[in-house]
């Protein structure tokens, strides 16, 4: 994937850390040290706006967030499936207690922190993305929490119904109990062809990376999903995000400050 200049983590994101430190890394004064740091640099950030990044920002909303998501699932569900090896896991139930517990299987195949695509971490994958997507129904975060933008883990706290963030955090807690290792599990932010922002685990192997996503049951090539891509973490890291150089995007004018793109990102937020 092409990687392009860094970007500020979302300010819910953010929140999120601060709630749950131990979602977001090992150490979690470690993490609570990076949040502090990270939402002083966005403020001050934001604080350093020239009228000319504010004129690029005003030029390049966010896209739309409607309520649908969940109604774009049979659709998606309904296109021609990948070939047969990429067929989904059988479905298996889930209740909220159990969707972290790692399942008895055999250790992964590591290099560095990268796992060695093979038939089981195939199986793994496909198991939590299918776990995961039916443990709760996709709702609204102002639906469900009375908020435009609320990053959670539902499932920790019994709670059946959440948005596209909630779904890739659970997935990224159920594979790091699952033994994948943090560095190899990334949020992307991407556009939806109906123009809506929205949210993947990004999974990276050493067959490249693959996309688990809560609008479609099956697990994915990066390149193959059919979103434009916006940001992303790197190794892991909750507070090493960058842009994306989107192959599908035609080539835009470069910005006039450097500043300009950190603060369209920074309006996704």
């Amino acid at each position: 994937m092409p990687l392009g200049a860094s970007a500020m983590p979302p300010a819910e994101y953010l929140d999120f850390c601060q709630r749950q430190p131990g979602d977001c890394g090992a150490a979690p004064q470690t993490v609570l040290a990076g949040v502090a740091k990270a939402k002083a640099e966005r403020a001050a950030l934001l604080a350093a706006a020239t009228p000319t990044a504010l004129a690029a920002l005003a030029s390049n909303p966010p896209a739309a967030t409607s309520a649908s998501r969940a109604s774009n699932t049979a659709a998606m569900t309904a296109a021609t499936p990948p070939a047969a090896t990429l067929t989904p896991a059988t479905a298996v139930a889930l209740a909220p207690t159990d969707a972290l517990t790692p399942a008895i299987l055999r250790p992964l195949d590591m290099e560095a922190s990268t796992p060695r695509m093979s038939s089981q971490l195939w199986a793994r994958l496909n198991r939590v993305n299918d776990k995961v997507n039916r443990a709760f129904r996709a709702t609204t975060d102002i639906a469900t929490y009375g908020r435009v933008d609320y990053w959670a883990t539902p499932i920790a706290y019994g709670v059946r119904k959440g948005d596209c963030e909630d779904y890739v955090l659970e997935k990224q807690r159920a594979l790091i109990a699952d033994g994948l290792p943090r560095e190899a599990l990334n949020i992307g932010i991407v556009v939806t062809p109906q123009g809506e922002t929205h949210a993947v685990l990004l999974v990276a192997t050493s067959e490249g990376e693959f996309v688990l996503d809560n609008m479609s049951p099956w697990v994915k090539p990066w390149d193959q999903t059919g979103y434009r891509w916006r940001q992303r973490q790197v190794d892991g890291d909750p507070f090493n995000w960058v842009m994306i150089q989107d192959p599908a995007r035609r080539p835009a004018p470069a910005p006039a400050a450097p500043m300009v793109e950190r603060l369209v990102v920074a309006s996704l937020s």
